[in-house]
């Protein structure tokens, strides 16, 4: 019932960043605001199909492409959406603390490879590994350039929603049940809260 509960939260969070996300895409040059609805309705449609099968069959659905492919075209959106509000001459960021992204997303994958599939995995630890990469990139620009700080807001965003994800996904191998003891519950629940706050962020990126 909790876990219900818990996706039901995700599903209103996810369609308000939708129709905020629509309302303001209704100019065609806002590109953006239409990656961002194409992310959050992505990332909606996954969560649904998950909460129908909680519903219908008490239980959480074995493994199925049908919301993780979903969910990985909600990740490739997002990093469309990074494109998108990038300038056309941004400073270059060259950091070798970067590296640290892929070593942590390929050690993560080989570690979800006990119990997921090859194609699955590796699929969302390249499209994690791009979004940490271009969101971290543009924290340090942001933090470094006066004129990007506008950016600052969005970028940690992206990388919270990454961490959470990876937060949620590690929780769950070791599942605690359907209580409010189990921290899946709580990550998931603030992974949810993001939603709430993109448009906010990605308002801020566009329109300042």
């Amino acid at each position: 019932m909790i876990e219900i509960t818990e996706n039901a939260l995700q599903l209103l969070c996810a369609v308000y960043c939708v129709l905020i996300s629509i309302r303001h895409s209704d100019n065609l040059q806002k590109r953006s605001w239409t990656m961002l609805a194409l992310a959050s309705g992505g990332f909606f449609l996954g969560d649904l199909y998950w909460q129908l099968y909680l519903v219908f069959y008490h239980d959480t659905p074995h493994y199925s492409y049908i919301p993780y492919l979903s969910w990985y075209a909600s990740y490739l959106f997002l990093l469309l959406l990074i494109f998108e509000i990038r300038e056309e001459h941004t400073p270059k960021v060259r950091n070798p603390f970067l590296w640290l992204i892929p070593a942590f997303t390929s050690g993560m994958c080989i570690f979800y490879l006990q119990w997921g599939d090859w194609i699955g995995n590796i699929s969302a630890a390249v499209l994690m590994s791009f979004l940490m990469w271009y969101a971290a990139k543009g924290v340090m620009l942001s933090l470094k350039y006066e004129e990007y700080k506008k950016y600052l807001f969005f970028y940690i965003l992206i990388l919270a929603f990454c961490l959470l994800e990876y937060s949620s996904w590690t929780i769950s191998i070791f599942w605690m049940g359907d209580t409010f003891l189990n921290p899946y519950f709580w990550s998931d629940t603030m992974l949810s809260i993001t939603f709430l706050f993109f448009p906010m962020a990605l308002r801020k990126a566009v329109e300042e």
